[in-house]
């Protein structure tokens, strides 16, 4: 284990309510332990006046790699309580969302390269979060499908994006141009969307899945 002087700048997190205590860099990944506290603010609920009560288990919150090491921070919230109401409330910060362990900058990273020629799959390897997680921000943008025309070589794939459930995506293979997402990968579905295009479009081509080849012929 190496010991990494730093600023909290220089990683990535200016909010100046988190305190860190330790960075070090071991075999696999840097890793930042912090705390977030701060004076206790009203009651949110019934805007009583709060109290410092104690501070939650730690947070693994991944962050952009530093110098193409992977980030870890592992943050320890304060928590508040209302002595009126008595109901607990945790400390919030700018660096990720309530209730979220993955970083606002990773999310950003995320949008950035669903604009660029990157594959869902390599966009979550390289950042080192799900594919659903990128699944979930592609989802967020708005497509205009287009029925006109297919392209002579397509990508299939597939991710997990609910529990125990796997989705299908199509793209350019040459272009990473999205095609189109389904919710689910059964043979039904990929029909009723591949025939919405007219057979003059592709009749023949081919599909490139799990490393394969695989003909695909339109009748």
């Amino acid at each position: 284990m190496r010991l990494i002087k730093n600023t909290t700048e220089l990683i990535g997190i200016k909010d100046q309510n988190i305190i860190i205590s330790l960075v070090f860099e071991t075999d696999t990944h840097i890793e930042i332990q912090a705390k977030l506290d701060y004076p206790a603010p009203s009651c949110p609920h019934c805007h009583g006046k709060m109290i410092k009560y104690d501070f939650q288990k730690n947070s693994k919150i991944p962050l952009l790699e530093q110098a193409g090491t992977p980030t870890l921070l592992r943050l320890k919230k304060r928590r508040f309580q209302c002595k009126s109401c008595r109901r607990v409330t945790v400390a919030e910060t700018s660096i990720v969302e309530k209730n979220c362990q993955i970083s606002n900058l990773v999310r950003q990273k995320v949008t950035q390269l669903l604009t660029e020629k990157v594959s869902l799959t390599d966009i979550a390897r390289r950042l080192r979060v799900s594919t659903s997680t990128v699944y979930r921000k592609l989802d967020q943008f708005t497509f205009k499908k287009h029925y006109d025309k297919l392209p002579a070589v397509m990508s299939w794939d597939e991710f997990g994006f609910k529990k125990g459930k796997l989705a299908f995506v199509a793209q350019n293979y040459e272009t990473n141009e999205l095609i189109t997402i389904l919710d689910n990968r059964h043979k039904p579905l990929y029909e009723t969307t591949f025939l919405k295009y007219p057979l003059k479009s592709s009749p023949t081509g081919a599909v490139y899945h799990d490393g394969y080849v695989w003909g695909l012929i339109f009748h």
